[in-house]
C-alpha cells in the first residue's frame, strides 16, 4: 500500500487544478471482480466517487490513480483502453480488470415494464438526503464536496451539489469552487427511482435502502453512493 502525505498531496492537488480535464476521461462506473467478489468503482468528473458504496475522492497524478478514503491516500498504476481499465499496485495483490458500464451518476435505464410497475411517489422516501465527502492534506489544503436532494411528498424534487478544493505550499496557494443544481419531478418503485428534470432529461437509478453502519440512520443508495437522511427518521 502506497500512502502519500504532506507535499506530495499538495503537489497532486495543484496539478489536479491545472489539468483536471485530462483526468475526467476516467469518469464513469467501472465494474469487475476482486478476489472473486464483485467490485464497483465510481469516478465522477468532479473528483468524488465511491468503491463498493464507500465514498472516496480521486485524482490522476504523474500517471497514477490516487484514491483517498478516511484521510489515507493510495496510489495505483493504471492503463486504459477506451472503456476497459487495468488497475494494479497499491494494496492490490494482483492486477484488476475493470470495464466502464456507464457514466457515474447515471444508471442504465431500467426495462420499461419494470420502470412502470408500481411507479409513483413513495411517501417513506420523502425528505432531504445528503452525501458528503472531505479530504485534508497534512501540509494544508484539501477538498470537500456535498450532494443533496430533497424528495417532496407532492412528487417534486430539488438537487444541489457544491464542491471546493484548495492547496497550500510555501509561496503557493490555489483553490477552486463549483456548484450545480436541478429540480423536477420524481417517481419510484421497489427497485428504482426516476428523476424527470425541468431541463427535459429523464434518468432512472437503481434504488437500494440501507441503514448507516454506525448511527443506523436510514440511507438512500443510488448508483453506489449512499445519501443519509437530514431529517429524523426511523431505520429502514
Amino acid at each position: 500500500m502506497t500512502r502519500l502525505r504532506g507535499g506530495f498531496v499538495v503537489l497532486a492537488l495543484l496539478l489536479c487544478m491545472v489539468g483536471w480535464a485530462d483526468a475526467a476521461d476516467l469518469s464513469g462506473t467501472w465494474r469487475g471482480s476482486m478476489n472473486g467478489q464483485p467490485a464497483e468503482l465510481v469516478l465522477r468528473a468532479d473528483g468524488s466517487g465511491s468503491f463498493n458504496g464507500q465514498g472516496l475522492s480521486w485524482q490522476v497524478f504523474a500517471g497514477s490513480l490516487l484514491l483517498e478514503q478516511g484521510g489515507e491516500v493510495m496510489a495505483y498504476s493504471y492503463s486504459q483502453q477506451g472503456n476497459r481499465m487495468t488497475v494494479s499496485g497499491g494494496d492490490l495483490g494482483a492486477p484488476v480488470q475493470l470495464e466502464r458500464g456507464g457514466k457515474a451518476g447515471k444508471a442504465a435505464p431500467a426495462p420499461a415494464a419494470q420502470a412502470r410497475a408500481s411507479a409513483g411517489v413513495r411517501p417513506e422516501l420523502a425528505g432531504r438526503w445528503c452525501y458528503v465527502s472531505s479530504f485534508s492534506a497534512n501540509a494544508g489544503g484539501g477538498s470537500q464536496s456535498s450532494r443533496c436532494f430533497e424528495l417532496r411528498p407532492d412528487g417534486s424534487y430539488r438537487y444541489q451539489s457544491e464542491g471546493s478544493m484548495s492547496a497550500y505550499a510555501p509561496g503557493v496557494w490555489g483553490g477552486t469552487t463549483s456548484s450545480s443544481s436541478d429540480s423536477g419531478r420524481w417517481t419510484a418503485n421497489a427497485v428504482s427511482i426516476t428523476a424527470n428534470s425541468v431541463n427535459g432529461g429523464s434518468t432512472t437509478y437503481p434504488l437500494e435502502l440501507r441503514n448507516h453502519p454506525k448511527t443506523r440512520d436510514p440511507m438512500i443508495c443510488l448508483d453506489g453512493d449512499c445519501y443519509v437522511t437530514q431529517y429524523q427518521k426511523p431505520s429502514w
